[in-house]
This record gives C-alpha cells, sequence and structure tokens, in this order.
C-alpha cells in the first residue's frame, strides 16, 4: 500500500473518530469512571524502530537502512477525554552502503487527543498535532559531501489504543502520519556550492509506549 493511501485512511479514522466525539458530548454527560478524567496530568513516553536492508546481487549493490524515533508529550484533561498538551518529537534515519546518509528531524508543538470510550479499561483515541520542524541531513558520496539544514512546519496525525493497567498507568499502540514542510539550505563540500530547496515528507509509522496519568502535575 502506497504512503498516500495510508496517509488517506489514517485522516478518515480520524476524521470518523473526532465526528463520534461532537455526537458523544452532544448525546451524553462525561463519565467518571474513565481514567482520562478532567484535571488530571498525563505524561506520556513513546517510541518507533525499524531496520531495513536492501541487496541486489547483480549489480553487488547492498544498504542498510535504521530508523528511530521517540516522542515526549504532557498535558492536561480540560475536559473528560479531552487531553491539550505539549509534544516533542525526535527521528533519525541512518542509511549505510554505497551512499552514506544521516537524516534528522525534530517536531515541538501544541497536540490535542480525544478518548472514545467511557470504561477503566482503556480507549480507543485520536490524535492530532501542529508546530515547528527542524531537519538535518548529511550525504557522503565518495569524496563529495552534501549537508542539508532547515526549518518548516509539520502536522501529526495518529489513532490507536491506549490500555490502562489501572488509575495511573496505560500502555499506547498507535498509528501515526507526520507531514513536514521544511526549507532547506544544502552546502556540497569540496566545491561549497550552496543551494536552497523545499522538502515535503510523509512518514507512516507504528509507536509504542507508555503513559503516567496524576491527579497533580509532578511539582
Amino acid at each position: 500500500m502506497k504512503y498516500t493511501h495510508r496517509i488517506k485512511i489514517v485522516i478518515l479514522l480520524i476524521g470518523v473518530l473526532f465526528t463520534s466525539t461532537i455526537y458523544c458530548q452532544d448525546s451524553k454527560n462525561d463519565s467518571i469512571t474513565t481514567p482520562f478524567r478532567k484535571g488530571r496530568w498525563l505524561t506520556g513516553l513513546s517510541g518507533t524502530i525499524s531496520s531495513t536492508t536492501t541487496e541486489v546481487k547483480n549489480a553487488s549493490f547492498k544498504s542498510t537502512s535504521n530508523n528511530y524515533g521517540i516522542n515526549i508529550e504532557t498535558g492536561r484533561f480540560v475536559k473528560n477525554r479531552f487531553l491539550l498538551g505539549g509534544k516533542f518529537l525526535a527521528n533519525k534515519n541512518s542509511t549505510s552502503g554505497s551512499v552514506e546518509r544521516t537524516t534528522e528531524t525534530f517536531f515541538i508543538g501544541p497536540f490535542i487527543n480525544y478518548y472514545l470510550n467511557d470504561n477503566r479499561t482503556g480507549s480507543l483515541f485520536a490524535t492530532a498535532a501542529s508546530g515547528y520542524v527542524r531537519y538535518l541531513d548529511k550525504t557522503t558520496i565518495q569524496s563529495i559531501q552534501e549537508n542539508g539544514e532547515g526549518g518548516g512546519i509539520g502536522v501529526i496525525l495518529g489513532v490507536g489504543y491506549s490500555y490502562a493497567v489501572n488509575d495511573f498507568v496505560a500502555f499506547d499502540l498507535g498509528l501515526n502520519v507526520n507531514l513536514f514542510w521544511v526549507s532547506v539550505e544544502q552546502e556540497s563540500l569540496p566545491s561549497q556550492t550552496i543551494t536552497n530547496s523545499s522538502i515535503n515528507s510523509n512518514d507512516v509509522s507504528f509507536s509504542f509506549g507508555f503513559n503516567v496519568i496524576l491527579d497533580d502535575f509532578f511539582f
């Protein structure tokens, strides 16, 4: 399945979930049985990791790509099952072979989560965030090295399930789409040639993490 198809599916799911949100809020009052209650604080840590090896025997070509991601977020429930807060995301992709490349992206911005289900054991949820993106890239091809650096905006959309172990700890499993638009200045060495370019990237990934939910913030 192509990335564009996956993005459309995730966006459609988020639209359905937020539509359900409006309906549910109009049809009944928020429950107090859920651990995702108004006034509580949630702090979460999640990550992604993947590794891919590509080998073309007829061309004697082999490359390995490793991807790592970490996501930290904290926020407060402004209403039962409605979480508002801030998110920090760091992602690194490194490729080795005939072409050596390392790409790093950093995202920071506000986010909103909505938890659909009204029970103690957990809930399906939808998440959306927008903010600032910082982009760093280093590519080496034989004796030529290209360094890129820039910034722009990003949007993160996702759906998942949060399993509540008890009233204070929950584990998350999610599917996320990261959409980034950045302007990059690239320098080629040793020629010291500088060019400017615009990069649009999208990334689809699964995430795993845990959350701590407290009645009061840590301090």
